[in-house]
């Protein structure tokens, strides 16, 4: 016989793990970037980072595999998200004209209650 499961997705998990080791955790990931075959642009992506994203954030941008840090309190967490990720809207060149969706990272910050911040 066959069993099922009902499966957790990733905010479920990071739920879980965060009422377990009452921490929370900042998620971000951008599908745009991964689907991306334009080396220039990806480049630049990460040039437009690297202005202000610490180093280890900016490897695992470049790595494409961990997007999930921990932290002790919700509120390392929302403040290092917050600096991290600009927002859509924000995401502008020096023209004042958005810049692509390449650029965008979603944001979730997450905590034993849930999400309590996204971009």
């Amino acid at each position: 016989m066959i069993e099922t499961f009902d499966s957790k997705d990733i905010f479920d998990l990071m739920y879980d793990c965060a009422e377990a080791q009452s921490c929370a955790f900042v998620y971000f990931h951008n599908d745009a970037l991964l689907k991306c075959q334009d080396e220039t642009l990806i480049e630049s992506v990460y040039s437009y980072y690297e202005e202000f994203l610490p180093d280890d954030i900016l490897r695992i941008l470049r790595g494409n595999k961990e997007n999930v840090i921990k932290f002790v309190s919700p509120d390392t967490a929302s403040i290092n998200a917050i600096s991290w990720f600009p927002k859509r809207d924000q995401l502008i060149d020096e023209s004042g004209n958005l810049l692509p969706d390449e650029y965008y990272f979603k944001c979730y910050a997450i905590d034993k209650q849930g999400i309590f911040y996204f971009n």
